[in-house]
Order: structure tokens, then C-alpha cells, then sequence
């Protein structure tokens, strides 16, 4: 591990999901999903910025024609909780109508994210199907409750960073998940 990284990883409290553990699990859904979309393609809606480690991982490991759309969605705007509010385009930049569609992303939380993007795909582009993946699947009461077909790990309600999550921009590129030291967490 490069000296960078190793100084990046010691502002965690602790690793929660290492490097190797999450690639055995992307590739278990990988071959799940395939499974599911065998005889077709899939067009994956992938929600951006936190989903990019996981939908590049993944999608490399299925050998079925995948069209990619990304989106970007956000509802945390800096802090280690959502803000409620969701900010995404008014209109979705892409036509899925009579596809089947495949909505990545990074984690399922209060589900106001998830649910809302995924309520925008089913009026907007009215797909064949609609499935959803998730890397974590966080145990905690939702706001909005939100149908998903492939989970890679359920986690405690812990502010997490890594593999594409992030605190303020940063630990993006941690090829684990950790839970940040509260020392390096602004209040």
C-alpha cells in the first residue's frame, strides 16, 4: 500500500470492510445479477458520486451488454447525515422506456435518495423492469422505505467513508470501508 494511502487510512477509527472482502462480495453480486438479466442487456442508472468504486468493480465482472447513465444526486452536502433535501436534475438526461433498468448505488440510508430517484426512473422513463443495488444497506429506520433486490453488506447506523464515500470530498479513494475517527469529523 502506498505511503498515502496508509497515512490517509490511520484517520480511521477502524476498518470496517477490507479491500478483499468487498471484491468477493462484488463479484457474488456480479454473478447474481447476470444470473437475473441473462438473454438481454441491462441499462444501469448510477447514482454518482459515492456509487463510482462499486458501478466500475461491478459492472467489470458482468459479461452482458450494459449501457451506463450516471446521475448525480445528493442529499449530505458535506456533513455525515442526509440534509433531507435532494438536489438532482429537473428533467432525467436519459430514455429508458421498455428497458431493463439497473439503479446502483453506494448505500441505502434514510432512503429519501434511493426512493426518489428511483420513483423519478419508474414515472419518467417507464422501464420493462427495475432493479436496485446497493453496496451497504445501513440498519437504521428509514424515512423512505425503498424496494432492493441486491444488497452487498448490511451495516450499523455508522457514518462510513471509503470506496467512493466520502466526508467533505475526502477518503473517496480508501480501497476499504472504515468509520472515520470523530476527531477528523467537524461539529
Amino acid at each position: 500500500m502506498s505511503a498515502p494511502i496508509a497515512g490517509v487510512l490511520s484517520n480511521l477509527e477502524r476498518v470496517l470492510l477490507n479491500s478483499d472482502l468487498i471484491q468477493r462480495r462484488v463479484a457474488e453480486m456480479a454473478l447474481q445479477i447476470e444470473k437475473d438479466y441473462a438473454g438481454g442487456d441491462i441499462s444501469v442508472v448510477a447514482l454518482m458520486d459515492g456509487a463510482i468504486f462499486f458501478v466500475a468493480d461491478l459492472l467489470r465482472r458482468i459479461s452482458l451488454p450494459v449501457q451506463v447513465h450516471t446521475l448525480s444526486v445528493g442529499s449530505y452536502h458535506g456533513g455525515t447525515s442526509s440534509t433531507g433535501r435532494i438536489e438532482m436534475l429537473p428533467k432525467l438526461p436519459f430514455v429508458l422506456n421498455g428497458r431493463r433498468v439497473l439503479l446502483i448505488d453506494d448505500i441505502l440510508d434514510t432512503g429519501l435518495t434511493l426512493g426518489t430517484v428511483r420513483d423519478r426512473i419508474l414515472e419518467e422513463c417507464q422501464p420493462e423492469s427495475l432493479r436496485v443495488a446497493v453496496l451497504l444497506d445501513k440498519n437504521r429506520p428509514r424515512i423512505r422505505e425503498v424496494p432492493v433486490d441486491y444488497v452487498g453488506f448490511e451495516i450499523a447506523d455508522e457514518f462510513v467513508v471509503g470506496y467512493g464515500m466520502d466526508y467533505k470530498g475526502h477518503y473517496r479513494n480508501l480501497p476499504c470501508i472504515g468509520i472515520l475517527n470523530p476527531t477528523h469529523i467537524e461539529s
